[in-house]
């Protein structure tokens, strides 16, 4: 076959491994150049930090255009001027503008971090893993002006293992991703492969994932959802309670943490000690075991270290609402 020339749109981590497999196969694929989001600041300090796909492109000396938006005309004449026979699109995290569909022979196609029509949307394996879901996979679709609404022509599945955390399953979905792709280029390319629509009314839908999702609830969510959430959300932006101790809240990252029975009698956000010595949270259902903490500006130590570092941690109330949050919320009012 003669080598698809291939714009590809990607910028989180899970768009490289399918990025690097096209780059390995130049039988198949001629990557004429890489869109990614501008470069971000990032740390502490701020400084400017290419995205994990800028930095593959450039290790292969791809070309790779960061604009601001694809809607500026400019950005448009210079992907045209490519003549591209396809589009391919991964954890990009912009809108391709429909006049920009019709660009590439083939159109654009996306890989999606989800069994379509199943978690639409910013966040699919955040999503999988916080509902409990035990599968999930990669979509191979044709875009259209919709998100996520389109015909499907492939789809891998991947099961969730109990210990898959969002950083764990996000790999094995772009590995995944990565042979889907490859093995069916030549059959795209040949027409050998035709989409299937979607049954729209099956669809759900996610959100784009903030750092205020992180604060724990306890008395919204039960214990089991909170550990799901804390799988969901490792690397980012992390679990987090608060405890208001001396009229000062602390903030306590929760790094590692499990589900149990509870007593039926505590309110949320009651501390206790668990029979083998281990801080526990009664939740809305259940308790959560705090088997490793982070207070603020501390390390990481475990949990019956924490308690015997703050015996006062027993039978303490954490916060069911952020202060920052609630303090904001006073502000906007006033």
């Amino acid at each position: 076959m003669t080598p698809l020339r291939i714009v590809y749109f990607g910028t989180a981590a899970f768009a490289v491994p399918p990025l690097k497999a096209l780059l390995a196969s130049p039988d198949k694929a001629e990557v004429v150049a890489v869109v990614t989001k501008p470069d971000q600041p990032a740390g502490r300090k701020g400084e400017m930090r290419a995205s994990p796909v800028a930095l593959a492109a450039r290790e292969s000396l791809v070309p790779v255009l960061q604009p601001q938006s694809l809607k500026d005309e400019t950005i448009q004449g210079e992907l045209a001027a490519l003549r591209a026979d396809l589009f391919l699109v991964a954890a990009y995290g912009k809108i391709v503008p429909k006049a920009m569909l019709a660009l590439p022979r083939l159109g654009c196609l996306n890989l999606h971090g989800s069994i379509l029509p199943k978690y639409r949307g910013a966040s699919p394996i955040q999503a999988a893993i916080a509902a409990g879901e035990e599968q999930t996979g990669v979509t191979l679709m044709k875009m259209d002006e919709l998100v996520d609404h389109g015909p499907v022509y492939a789809v891998v599945t991947v099961p969730i293992e109990p210990s898959d955390t969002y950083g764990s399953l996000e790999k094995k979905l772009a590995d995944a991703a990565a042979e889907m792709l490859t093995s069916h280029l030549e059959d795209l390319s040949l027409g050998k492969l035709k989409p299937k629509a979607q049954h729209h009314d099956d669809a759900t839908f996610t959100k784009i994932i903030g750092r205020e999702e992180a604060f724990v609830a306890w008395a919204e969510l039960d214990a089991a959802a909170i550990e799901r959430r804390r799988r969901a959300f490792d690397p980012w932006p992390g679990l987090y309670a608060v405890w208001v101790r001396k009229g000062a809240p602390m903030r306590l990252k929760l790094l590692d943490v499990c589900a149990k029975k509870g007593h039926a009698d505590l309110k949320p956000g009651t501390v206790y000690v668990a029979k083998d010595g281990t801080p526990a949270v009664a939740a809305k259902h259940g308790a959560v075991c705090l088997f490793q903490v982070q207070p603020e500006g501390k390390k990481p130590m475990d949990g019956k270290a924490f308690l015997n570092g703050y015996p006062d941690f027993k039978d303490a109330v954490l916060e069911l609402e952020d202060p920052s949050a609630k303090a904001q919320r006073t502000e906007d009012k006033a």
